[in-house]
């Protein structure tokens, strides 16, 4: 009975959570800022040279779902927004957006945010 219980709260828990799964990966230490600090939405071609001359990546924040998942939705800007501060971000970019269909026609869904903040020098040609 009690085993009946507690799986019966696990699942009541699960259904509130507001992703399938989420996580974070912190690449570069940085001071956090405030949980409500303002973040930039921009897009960055990783593969260009100018990309690691002008970002730091400080970390990712990685969401799952069932289903197809606005990058752009309210609801996903407020569960990256604090994550990304508490990592020192001042800026946002998607990093990956995917979607995928199982044989039994369910989609499900990850969206990578990469956590950026300008790079603290500016890199330039120097002499030798």
């Amino acid at each position: 009975m009690k085993r009946n219980a507690l799986a019966l709260i696990a699942l009541s828990l699960a259904a509130c959570a507001p992703k399938a799964g989420m996580s974070e990966i912190r690449m570069i230490a940085a001071a956090p800022r405030e949980p409500n600090c303002k973040l930039e939405m921009v897009e960055v071609d990783i593969t260009a040279v100018e990309f690691n001359q002008k970002w730091d990546v400080l970390g990712y924040v990685t969401m799952m779902d069932r289903g197809q998942q606005d990058p752009f939705s309210e609801e996903n800007k407020q569960l990256v927004r604090p994550r990304a501060c508490a990592m020192g971000g001042t800026s946002v970019a998607i990093g990956m957006n995917a979607t995928n269909t199982n044989k039994l026609n369910q989609q499900g869904s990850g969206i990578s945010y990469m956590v950026l903040r300008p790079k603290a020098w500016a890199q330039g040609p120097q002499a030798f």
